[in-house]
């Protein structure tokens, strides 16, 4: 067994490291700090040499005077932010990058303004109770209050961030369990009849884009992950397509992002004949933009954190990136023309979804759907669409009372 490195021990389950920060000037009592949650010896030992380097370098924050601000912008959010390249999200407690920059952006704009300048050690209930208070009434935009369902977010993060502050030994207990956040209710879903989105079909038969808005109608993928694909996900022999990389956007910018939503939403699903021909028309149609810009063609987009894929499916004339934004505004511009009632191009999902459901004959298919969406279990898809189908309690009723009643 490898020898224990000064300054590190065993704690419980869990490995934790000491800091020797000198005699007080005063008492002249000597001050260590422990760092707790390490989850091997090696783990401990590597975060016991970078902090005692910050404390050489005089760069370490006194943990026992440490702001929220200082813990949550300084320490936690950058050990939490994805390295390029990493393989998944979770990746030793580390987020995925679109919810890393969510994150930032909510604690900076709700949280850090009010509770920022508060010591970790001394922040109470009543610091938060008061901060979610203020963001009901004032929070938002013009002083505007904002949605329960925006402070539930910001209160989940708080949570997460505290439950790991618990964890390194930084305070005893998460007080953000001793409050209680304001209930959030689901938005009400709009989403197109069959009748309308075939309409909206028909209007963009023409569109140099049709394979991409053909691939929405039929599959409810989202838009990073139908902007997320390149030619090898499709499978033109076998007719599928496979959904592992999606093209999202971090602080207005277009970023890869290596995984899909979650573990469900990497999924291999059949494409219906229509939407294959559609995609063959498609690369053949690119394939001559290709060969026109020659040398000019622009085959892979590196983002800014480095990350790049080349051969993508929907990109501009040139080989340009299209950003995610366009796309959505390019939709709407087709509802206008259109004369369309006015949803979310994520609606098209919704849209999908509540038509496959209401014409499922068993929970074979609704199994299959819950897939197809990139569900993590059949549960969330009910619970997500159930709303959708209001006919069905109706249905259920007279069926059950015809077995029942034997009418």
């Amino acid at each position: 067994m490898p020898q224990r490195p000064p300054g590190v021990y065993k704690r419980g389950s869990t490995w934790a490291v000491v800091i020797d920060q000198g005699r007080h000037p005063e008492t002249g009592k000597r001050k260590k700090v422990w760092h707790s949650g390490y989850r091997t010896m090696r783990e401990a030992a590597e975060a016991r040499t970078h902090l005692l380097r910050e404390q050489q370098a005089g760069t370490a924050v006194d943990t026992s005077r440490m702001t929220v601000g200082q813990y949550l912008m300084e320490q936690w959010l950058p050990a939490r932010m994805p390295e390029p390249g990493e393989v998944e999200r979770g990746h030793r407690g580390k987020l995925g990058i679109g919810a890393w920059a969510s994150y930032r952006a909510d604690l900076g704009k709700y949280a850090i303004p009010y509770i920022g300048g508060v010591q970790l050690q001394k922040l109470s209930s009543s610091d938060l109770d008061r901060l979610y208070d203020e963001l009901e009434r004032n929070g938002g935009r013009r002083k505007q209050g904002l949605s329960a369902k925006t402070v539930v977010n910001v209160h989940g993060i708080l949570h997460k961030a505290l439950n790991d502050a618990v964890r390194a030994g930084l305070v005893q207990r998460n007080i953000a369990d001793l409050v209680a956040p304001p209930r959030s209710s689901r938005p009400a879903t709009k989403w197109w009849s069959p009748q309308e989105l075939r309409a909206f079909l028909r209007h963009v038969e023409d569109d140099r884009m049709y394979a991409l808005w053909l691939l929405f109608a039929t599959t409810g993928m989202r838009r990073g992950e139908v902007l997320g694909l390149v030619w090898d996900d499709i499978d033109f022999e076998g007719g599928t397509v496979t959904v592992d990389w999606t093209l999202g956007v971090v602080d207005g910018k277009p970023t890869w992002k290596r995984r899909a939503k979650s573990r469900a939403g990497q999924r291999t699903m059949a494409l219906d004949p229509t939407t294959m021909e559609a995609l063959r028309a498609h690369r053949a149609r690119q394939a001559e933009e290709r060969l026109f810009m020659g040398a000019g063609w622009l085959d892979a987009h590196v983002d800014w954190r480095g990350e790049s894929r080349a051969g993508r499916v929907f990109c501009w004339p040139d080989g340009t990136v299209i950003h995610p934004e366009r796309v959505s505004k390019w939709f709407q511009q087709h509802l206008a023309a259109a004369q369309l009632p006015r949803v979310r191009l994520h609606d098209v999902r919704h849209t999908y979804a509540s038509a496959a459901l209401a014409h499922a004959q068993g929970w074979h298919e609704v199994k299959i759907i819950s897939q197809r969406l990139g569900h993590a279990s059949v549960g969330i898809t009910l619970d997500t669409y159930s709303h959708v189908l209001p006919a069905a309690d109706e249905q259920a009723a007279a069926s059950l009372a015809r077995v029942i009643l034997g009418e």
